[in-house]
């Protein structure tokens, strides 16, 4: 008797979270097919190691654990779950501090001390909150003989790195590790990736100040492989996504992860493909994946200099708050804005002004504010962002 009323609890919520996941209104959203969000990218900057990008023979074989996908059932449950939380969420008061971040790219080996008080001292004064610190820099050790001299990088490496999260976090500031290269999720190169998020969890478990996050910054769009075989590529990068959550484990780390535009349903560039028991657009994957850790994100590159109307940041960044309005989903997503100096002008605030870049930015806040996904704004990237004019 008791296992059939639980049965029964079961079955109803499952079909509880069915008439919430179902009848929450049609996929609203507006196709958006400008091709040059395909070349829109983080990972365009000039100074990431050859060590993110080349594999080396003698790690190619190292990888994560495979994930323990889950079954139609458990799958089922969880969405059940997730519906019933995002309920209760939507019914209650939300009083959230929003994410405003940052990237810096500066290798950490090139970081002097006036430098880094510099760039904590302009991101305090420009309201940042949050830093992503590339580290992709560490594979340079990584790769080095065991020895005294790859002891002695490594903890010069971390000396600094928490002498950085030290004095950001004395300003409010917290921060965040990020890495990646567009083909980490490819066969001998995954090393890559468990090199970076070991160091980062064991930087965490031995040092006083700590990253609050990890980040990826993969964009496994840009391999020619994409072209020709769009759901394969993808299918690897969710799996990579899917392995380097599991491998946080309970280590309290926050995740995010870097994506373009056109990742949802809706736009019809990535392909609809199967991941587990789910066959979903890829923001429907790593939802999902991303679900499991308590303050994770989607950092959405929604790269335009005009907020409002057509093409602008606004209406590029519908199709993603709709996809995680109608799943119920917790995890947040922060609309990123660009400021360097890339091609075409549209895409970035170079050249403008920190007054019209905080115009369009109030824009975005207040057309997304009242949506419970919204985590923030993140622009890229410090040094640029630092140098508009005022």
């Amino acid at each position: 008797m008791k296992k059939f009323k639980i049965v029964l609890a079961i079955s109803l919520l499952l079909l509880i979270s069915s008439f919430y996941l179902f009848t929450s209104g049609p996929r609203e959203g507006l196709p958006h097919t400008n091709p040059v969000d395909k070349t829109i990218s983080l990972n365009r900057r000039q100074n990431i190691t050859e060590n993110a990008k080349v594999s080396h023979e003698r790690f190619s074989s190292l990888a994560f654990a495979e994930p323990d996908k889950r079954s139609i059932f458990s799958t089922q449950v969880a969405d059940v779950v997730r519906t019933v939380k995002g309920v209760a969420r939507d019914l209650g008061d939300r009083e959230e501090v929003r994410e405003y971040g940052t990237w810096i790219w500066t290798p950490v080996p090139q970081m002097t001390e006036s430098y880094i008080s510099g760039i904590i001292a302009g991101a305090k004064a420009n309201k940042v909150n949050v830093i992503y610190v590339s580290i992709d820099s560490y594979l340079d050790i990584y790769v080095l003989s065991e020895g005294a001299e790859k002891k002695r990088q490594e903890k010069a490496f971390g000396d600094k790195l928490e002498n950085f999260i030290k004095l950001a976090n004395k300003k409010g500031i917290e921060i965040d590790a990020e890495a990646g290269w567009q083909n980490w999720a490819e066969d001998k190169h995954e090393y890559k990736a468990l090199a970076i998020l070991e160091y980062v969890k064991r930087f965490n478990e031995n040092r006083e100040h700590k990253f609050r996050g990890f980040q990826y910054d993969v964009e496994p769009y840009l391999l020619k492989r994409f072209g020709y075989f769009p759901a394969a590529v993808l299918t690897d990068f969710v799996e990579l996504v899917d392995k380097s959550e599991s491998f946080l484990g309970e280590s309290g780390i926050r995740f995010s992860v870097v994506i373009p535009d056109f990742f949802d349903d809706i736009d019809g560039v990535a392909p609809i493909f199967r991941y587990g028991a789910r066959k979903d657009s890829v923001i429907t994957h790593l939802l999902d994946i991303l679900e499991r850790r308590e303050g994770s994100s989607l950092i959405l590159m929604s790269y335009r200099n005009i907020a409002e109307g057509a093409d602008g940041s606004i209406e590029i960044s519908q199709n993603e708050f709709q996809t995680a309005k109608r799943g119920f989903y917790n995890t947040k997503i922060i609309v990123a804005q660009e400021t360097g100096d890339f091609p075409p002008p549209y895409i970035t605030f170079y050249g403008t002004s920190k007054r019209y870049l905080n115009s369009e930015v109030t824009k975005i806040n207040k057309t997304f504010d009242q949506h419970a996904n919204f985590g923030g704004i993140a622009i890229h990237y410090v040094n640029s962002f630092l140098d508009l004019r005022d």
